[in-house]
């Protein structure tokens, strides 16, 4: 889910086109499959650098294919667990890491 600030972007019109030809991009290297992984077909296109409310107007950040990473749910919830310092047990509760 998108963080507050950042709801506008990702519904612009220049977001969903830089996503759609990401994925076609990613599409035609591999079939889609997940960067990370490469077992599962990517169903996200990640941020690598994440967006920040002071970087969001920045397009070399924000829609720059360099910056993107097409992957799979599994990696990306391992993605945002490595990112904020957390993660989660079996039982879904928080681990600092």
């Amino acid at each position: 889910m998108a963080r507050a600030f950042a709801k506008k972007f990702y519904n612009s019109a220049a977001w969903k086109r830089c996503r759609v030809a990401f994925i076609a991009k990613r599409s035609a290297i591999d079939g889609g499959l997940c960067q990370r992984c490469s077992r599962d077909v990517g169903d996200i296109v990640h941020h690598v650098k994440w967006i920040t409310p002071e970087n969001i107007n920045d397009p070399t950040v924000t829609l720059n294919h360099d910056n993107l990473e097409y992957v799979c749910r599994t990696c990306h919830g391992q993605i945002d667990e490595q990112d904020r310092g957390y993660r989660f047990d079996e039982d879904g509760r928080v681990v600092a890491m």
